[in-house]
Parts: C-alpha cells; sequence; structure tokens
C-alpha cells in the first residue's frame, strides 16, 4: 500500500479544518487564523462555501420533513377523531397502551414474578 501524495493528504487536512471552521469546532485563535485565510486563499474559500451550502441544505430539508411531518400528523388527528371506526379500534389499545407503558403495571409483575420465583424455589426443598 502506497501513501497519497504530501498535496493530497494537505487537502484532506484543508477540508477538514473547513469543516471545522464551519461548525464552530475550532478555538477562537485557530478561527481567528482561518478567517484570514479564507479572505487570502481562494481554494480554501471555495471549500468553506462548499461546508456552508451542504450544511445550509441539510438544515433546510430537516426543518421542511419535519414541518410536513407535523402538518400530516395534525390532520390525520383532525379528521380521524371524530370517526366511529377510529375510536372503537384505537379505544382497545389504549388501555394496552396505557398498560404497557404505566410503571405501575411493571412494578407489580415484577414483584409479582419475584413472588412465584420465590415460592417454588423454596417449595421444592
Amino acid at each position: 500500500m502506497t501513501l497519497p501524495d504530501r498535496e493530497k493528504r494537505s487537502g484532506l487536512k484543508d477540508e477538514v479544518l473547513a469543516g471545522e471552521y464551519v461548525l464552530g469546532a475550532l478555538s477562537p485563535d485557530a478561527s481567528a487564523e482561518l478567517a484570514k485565510r479564507v479572505k487570502t486563499d481562494r481554494q480554501f474559500a471555495a471549500m468553506v462555501r462548499r461546508w456552508q451550502e451542504n450544511l445550509a441544505d441539510g438544515n433546510r430539508s430537516d426543518q421542511r420533513t419535519f414541518s410536513s411531518y407535523v402538518d400530516a400528523s395534525m390532520d390525520h388527528a383532525l379528521r380521524r377523531s371524530n370517526d366511529r371506526l377510529h375510536r372503537s379500534i384505537y379505544g382497545r389499545f389504549a388501555i394496552v397502551s396505557a398498560l404497557w407503558n404505566s410503571v405501575r403495571f411493571w412494578r407489580l409483575t415484577t414483584s409479582a414474578a419475584l413472588l412465584w420465583a420465590a415460592v417454588l424455589l423454596f417449595s421444592a426443598y
């Protein structure tokens, strides 16, 4: 296996520095130094711009996805809440869901299982 060229390693290092600069993960001194470098080095400035654009696109798509999800769930909740079939189906599952999410139920179940295990253990002797 051969090592990459010195220039390629420098390019990868610059990519990492540009990413850390955009994310704000650098110390204030290093950030100030890189801000000066952005003004003088066109290639590094292009890397920083690319990082900023990629991160901005990701944030926009995340917000769009989340807002569309919220809108869709609210529409579904408003449309289906008065439906008789909806109430009969999900009303049955509400009891099971309430038990499943109940700490008191699981504590009682655990206590009963431990008591049963103790009874079986001591009755064997």
